[in-house]
């Protein structure tokens, strides 16, 4: 991600507001959260506020800053963000230590902007031969790290292509929903 966004506190910026997408924050809470400079970090966001990726809400003599459901590009940032970083960064670094992995994919609140319950577990879903005790590894540390439950589901590929044959409720959901994919592509996982 560094080589595509050059600014260090941009990075962290967006990482704060796709991992907390309905929660405003004011500069000082911004530069306590990033531990980044209060010069540089007003500079950053005043930059993402005139690229419409963020909004501000005046309270008092504070600005609050949001991510900006309208923003141009949220969509491809906020799938390069839980790709590079967070649970789908994990994912993605152990992929050679989950096994045969065919699809990986984020969903539900982990993928959402417009989540008004952030206290939602999020969603993983892999499909494949995974290594089960691995991925618990994985998924163990992130929500060390995050304070986040994570739900997670497993099918093999025979056991997942069999469901969406039989049109299981939940592979049917799970194929309409939004959803970021870290493993194959949404056309894979529809054939």
């Amino acid at each position: 991600m560094e080589f595509l966004f050059v600014s260090r506190v941009r990075i962290k910026l967006l990482q704060y507001f796709f991992s907390n997408p309905e929660v405003p924050i004011h500069l000082r809470a911004a530069v306590r959260e990033i531990k980044e400079e209060i010069n540089a970090v007003r500079r950053e966001l005043v930059r993402m506020e005139e690229f419409k990726l963020l909004t501000i809400d005046v309270r008092g003599n504070r600005k609050y800053y949001a991510l900006n459901p309208g923003g141009p590009f949220l969509d491809e940032l906020r799938g390069i963000v839980l790709k590079t970083f967070g649970l789908g960064g994990d994912i993605i670094r152990n992929l050679n230590k989950l096994g045969e992995v065919h699809f990986a994919i984020l969903t539900g609140s982990y993928t959402s902007s417009t989540n008004a319950h952030m206290t939602h577990p999020l969603d993983l879903v892999l499909i494949g031969n995974v290594d089960l005790p691995e991925l618990t590894s994985i998924v163990a540390e992130h929500e060390k790290r995050s304070e986040k439950e994570v739900n997670y589901t497993v099918f093999s590929l025979a056991d997942f292509n069999l469901r969406k044959r039989r049109k299981d409720a939940f592979v049917g959901e799970l194929l309409l929903a939004p959803k970021v994919m870290l493993v194959g592509t949404q056309e894979q996982l529809l054939t």
